[in-house]
């Protein structure tokens, strides 16, 4: 067998290439364009006893897709058609003024406002953990929070590390598992955007303020970069690299709703999204979709932890972004025996997650990458393996296999394990809310094959006495009309496939820019005075967290039907709605548009939907429920609210949640005769 002979990793700059003086021996070259990285090339002793070899031509065919990439953003673009001739003359003043046009160099004493706080989880090495904060802490943007989750340890050597730097928050996690540690860290975390990185990981010093940077689309809750290898200096890092790396090429991707629903039938392949080495979100992410699943990861399932936290962010309908200038280096495991238990552990977390990830969304492509895709693309590599007598990579082979039968079995023993989340605020809803004439009201319209009510819902805010208002129409799926209804208009037209209507709700938030927000459904239409009248309820209520109104009952032909006396409720409201749902259209209330920031419509009810999301925003907040009717509430063949035993099922669910939350006798007896009255109403 041939000797492996180490890569030298060489970074050079395209306009510096003269002064790299090859030998005759392995190279892995970084190419880069200033702080800026393009694309690498792997060079072998064998390239150099070639008459064929050369490395201008290589560097070209390496960063021509960068170059492509940045040329055709119209902001960047340029007449970039000369710049291989720039580059292969040397011609550096020419080139330099060209990619300084094409090439989105940030500058350095940039700073965002953002607040970050970076989180790093360790067990037992305390001599990787010392190089990893120290990088950290020469950072040129040093405005962040620094929290050490000492996971597990078997003794306080990391903890002695730590000590030195007394800026640094510390915390000793006693529950082995990095999902654990990382939960622990952003429980602990103070500040909007929460950024994880590994102990054998070194930070360049641009990376803080190059993450504060990447989170200006509010629809963004996951960023990840770059990760470039330290050494590959035996065989086992070489390996790695080549088959298993992080580097997830040189050009920013975006992961939305498009991404997920071209991959969701044949099961979406989230690991492509980033690593966990060098990844940040959005604080509030964790209380809209929970916590990372603390099943997944080292010291329980194996790993795939991240990624199935990235799954369930694509299938609420939020988005990831990948920065290839967002960098960092990684140190590899060096010895073949940790490799061969890293890619064991690898595929064991993979099929946990997959397991995890059905068991959330029962997306079949789940199922398919287990039962159909996994199963043929092992089959071919052990023919392939036996047809060329190569053992090791056979024992490779089984040594994958292995992991995801480990990760099957793994799973069975911990399916459906409840995730917790955690409540915190932003701070201004502790305030008055400020308005005034140029006050936004978003109105978000998820609709389902409701093509023939949705032009009435439009309308009728179109038609609204107060008019500072934007639509955003979430079309869940439609298979009818419902494209074409959106384009006769001037609204935001957002498609999504089939996530439900908690989901299409909360994809609506991300889009919409209003202050306050309305949550009205296709087949309902709301009253020429309907905003303003709830405006004018916060104006003298400022601190209010929502306002709602009444409703009338319309037939399928918008007749109106008699309906019983609507109540009014101020202030404290959470002990009435215990009692039972009196806000009985979600259409007739406006939401502080801060509270999205905490809570959400929960995707995992199937109704009710609107009663659990307002029962745990009066737990925390005042609101008023006014007599002054609103909108109109559709009747017909297709309502969710027909299904007496569905509906009865999931408000007693709703309500059971709110059990563990009950302060007083006074909110038990509201409760137990919430329950009796629920029972009593869809009894009928």
């Amino acid at each position: 067998m041939k000797k492996f002979k180490p890569y030298s990793i060489q970074h050079l700059q395209l306009n510096g290439l003269d002064s790299f003086k090859p030998l005759k021996s392995n190279y892995y070259l970084v190419l880069w364009w200033k702080n800026f990285p393009l694309g690498h090339i792997w060079l072998t002793e064998e390239d150099f006893l070639s008459d064929n070899i050369s490395l201008d031509q290589k560097v070209i065919e390496a960063i021509q897709p960068t170059i492509d990439y940045y040329s055709a953003i119209p902001i960047h673009a340029g007449n970039t058609s000369n710049w291989r001739d720039y580059f292969l003359n040397r011609e550096k003043l020419k080139l330099e003024q060209l990619f300084d046009k094409i090439i989105p160099i940030k500058d350095d004493n940039f700073l965002s406002d953002k607040k970050l706080s970076v989180v790093i989880c360790t067990r037992n090495r305390p001599q990787a953990i010392d190089d990893c904060v120290q990088a950290l802490l020469n950072s040129n943007d040093k405005d962040f929070e620094l929290i050490v989750i000492d996971n597990a340890p078997d003794d306080d050597s990391t903890e002695k590390v730590i000590k030195k730097y007394p800026e640094i928050k510390y915390f000793k996690e006693p529950r082995k598992g990095l999902d654990i540690a990382r939960n622990t860290g952003a429980r602990l975390a103070s500040n909007e955007i929460v950024a994880y990185t590994d102990d054998d990981v070194i930070v360049e010093p641009n990376w803080t303020s190059q993450l504060k940077l990447k989170f200006n689309d509010r629809a963004t809750m996951a960023v990840t970069g770059l990760v470039i290898p330290i050494s590959l200096n035996t065989k086992a890092q070489f390996t790695f690299e080549k088959a298993w790396g992080f580097n997830k090429g040189y050009l920013p991707q975006l992961y939305d709703e498009h991404y997920f629903n071209k991959h969701v039938h044949t099961g979406v392949p989230v690991w492509d999204i980033g690593a966990g080495a060098n990844m940040a979100f959005r604080r509030e992410i964790f209380d809209l979709i929970g916590w990372f699943d603390e099943r997944l990861d080292v010291g329980a399932s194996g790993c795939s932890g991240d990624s199935e936290f990235w799954y369930r962010i694509l299938a609420e309908g939020y988005h990831c972004r990948y920065y290839p200038e967002l960098f960092v280096y990684h140190k590899h495991r060096e010895e073949s025996s940790s490799l061969k238990h890293q890619i064991f552990s690898y595929m064991r977390g993979q099929v946990s997650s997959v397991l995890v990830q059905y068991e959330n969304y029962h997306h079949q492509g789940e199922l398919y990458r287990l039962k159909k895709i996994l199963p043929n693309y092992y089959s071919k590599r052990i023919f392939g393996d036996l047809l060329h007598l190569r053992l090791n990579s056979l024992l490779d082979t089984f040594n994958e296999i292995h992991g995801c039968i480990s990760g099957w079995l793994y799973y069975r023993k911990h399916r459906n394990v409840q995730r917790k989340g955690n409540i915190l605020f932003l701070k201004s809803l502790s305030r008055d809310v400020v308005m005034d004439e140029n006050t936004l009201v978003s109105i978000i319209i998820p609709c389902y094959n409701h093509s023939k009510y949705l032009t009435k819902a439009i309308n009728s805010v179109l038609n609204q006495s107060y008019k500072n208002v934007e639509i955003v129409v979430v079309d869940d799926g439609s298979t009818d009309n419902t494209v074409e209804v959106c384009k006769a208009y001037n609204v935001k037209y957002i498609r999504t496939n089939r996530v439900g209507l908690s989901a299409a709700r909360n994809t609506g938030f991300c889009y919409s820019t209003g202050q306050f927000l309305v949550f009205l459904d296709a087949d309902d239409y709301l009253f020429p005075d309907a905003l303003q009248i709830n405006i004018n309820y916060f104006a003298n209520n400022k601190s209010v967290a929502f306002v709602s109104g009444a409703h009338d009952k319309v037939d399928d032909n918008g007749d109106i039907l008699s309906s019983a006396p609507q109540i009014e409720k101020w202030a404290e409201n959470y002990e009435g709605l215990l009692h039972g749902n009196y806000i009985a259209m979600e259409g007739t209330v406006m939401y502080r548009r801060d509270l999205f920031y905490t809570f959400f419509f929960d995707p995992q009810l199937k109704a009710c939907e609107d009663y659990d999301i307002n029962l745990n925003i009066t737990r925390h907040f005042t609101s008023i429920t006014h007599s002054e009717k609103i909108a109109a509430y559709r009747i017909h063949d297709y309502n969710m609210s027909a299904d007496k035993g569905l509906m009865l099922k999931n408000a007693i669910k709703v309500l059971e949640r709110q059990k563990r939350n009950l302060r007083n006798d006074k909110e038990l007896n509201a409760f137990n005769s919430g329950i009796e009255s629920w029972k009593a109403y869809y009894k009928n």
